[in-house]
């Protein structure tokens, strides 16, 4: 199977002979400069002491200070976090955002631990990593298994640690400690906008299209919300239960109750039942996976039946299923395009901080709204003019900021 690393360094390899890279450039990029495992005890409610293994992987901070998520997830690899990094650099740079990309994550399912476990597990992985972050080297933000209680608890150890209130040295946190209007929505916002400027270009209005989201957690309900408002109709979604399909359209604040209620979209009584594998090969004109990596492959893709595909997860599909995608004429709008709301808002988050500021939802939401539109416009132009993929005119344009942040440091 094909690994998460594998995929992003094979992104990153095909840009590098688009740019006439030189091998050294190349090298520097594929792993991330700093990696530091921890292994740290926590206390469990019953008095027993459980080891867990952490990860904090800084990729290339020649733009700026590292940003990026933190993943607390059962199945989460060393090989993930890596790939992830890389990711984060890139959609750093792509957004213009002065940043370098990190990524950090703890292989533990937190629904499996109580919320005092949970509470004592943030404060030691802060305590273990404390060597490399702060806000001029590092900002963990929030991802998958993490929210704004979690980084409430990150910020809170890190500034009892310091001795000082620093709200920057955290996002993703509760507002009353700094964080942002807007953050819980903004990753699908920012595919909202991004779904939009994709329609615009294929001559197509939201209202009345058909939409498909995989993957109903953070990213995905909130997503599947937006394109309703937008009078987009959602036919069907899906948890890692499996999925529910109805060809007038769902209900997305009833699937949504019904999800609170029971724990899964699985069983909501105005529905039809689906697979995790038939929701990805539904027609539709939306395809929006929101769940994890490499979901879209070399074996399903020549299934795919969407006319558009908007990358709601990190790296969701593989090198292969990708070209097969293509050469179906599907649309793609890339992942560190199309989902980079959140990494926006997050900046937007330690802007206001560091100006002891707070902004209104609708100026987030609009400056939000502003980037994704200008970043999209440059890079379908790259797009059409170099005759590549968006995947790798979004390469290209973040790559040329990298590397030239790079040789004015004397790197390369």
């Amino acid at each position: 199977m094909t690994t998460a690393l594998e995929v992003a360094q094979a992104q990153l390899a095909e840009v590098a002979k688009i740019m006439n890279l030189e091998p050294h450039v190349y090298a520097i990029l594929k792993e991330p400069m700093r990696q530091l495992t921890v292994q740290f005890p926590v206390k469990m409610d019953d008095g027993s002491i459980k080891i867990f293994e952490g990860f904090r992987f800084q990729h290339n901070w020649a733009v700026g200070p590292i940003r990026g998520g933190t993943r607390f997830h059962e199945d989460e690899t060393v090989d993930d976090v890596k790939a992830l990094s890389i990711w984060m650099t890139m959609k750093n740079s792509l957004n213009e955002i002065p940043n370098g990309g990190g990524k950090g994550g703890i292989a533990v399912d937190p629904s499996k631990l109580s919320r005092n476990e949970l509470e004592r597990l943030c404060r030691a992985y802060t305590r273990a990593i404390a060597p490399i972050i702060g806000p001029w080297n590092d900002f963990p933000g929030a991802d998958i298994g993490t929210d704004n209680a979690t980084q409430s608890w990150m910020l809170d150890e890190w500034e009892a640690m310091n001795l000082r209130n620093e709200p920057a040295g955290i996002s993703g946190k509760a507002m009353i400690l700094g964080g942002s209007e807007g953050r819980a929505e903004a990753t699908s916002r920012g595919l909202l906008f991004a779904t939009r400027e994709v329609t615009k270009v294929m001559g197509l209005k939201m209202q009345g299209l058909t939409a498909v989201v995989q993957g109903f957690g953070k990213v995905g309900w909130h997503l599947a919300k937006l394109y309703q408002r937008d009078g987009v109709k959602v036919i069907a979604v899906s948890d890692v239960n499996g999925g529910i399909y109805n060809a007038d359209g769902l209900d997305i604040l009833d699937v949504y109750a019904h999800l609170e209620k029971t724990g899964s979209v699985v069983g909501y009584p105005k529905a039809k039942a689906i697979t995790n594998a038939e929701i990805l090969e539904m027609k539709c004109d939306i395809l929006a996976p929101c769940a994890v990596q490499n979901v879209i492959t070399a074996e399903n893709a020549p299934r795919i039946k969407a006319r558009m595909i908007i990358e709601g997860a990190n790296g969701p599909m593989t090198p292969e299923g990708e070209r097969i995608v293509l050469e179906k004429g599907i649309f793609d709008a890339p992942d560190i395009l199309a989902n980079s709301g959140g990494t926006q808002v997050a900046h937007f988050e330690r802007i206001q901080n560091l100006h002891d500021n707070h902004w209104t939802e609708d100026e987030v939401n609009a400056k939000l709204e502003g980037m994704i539109k200008k970043v999209f416009k440059e890079v379908y132009e790259v797009h059409q003019e170099k005759k590549i993929s968006m995947r790798m005119a979004c390469w290209v344009k973040a790559l040329n900021r990298v590397v030239e942040a790079m040789r004015y440091r004397g790197w390369v």
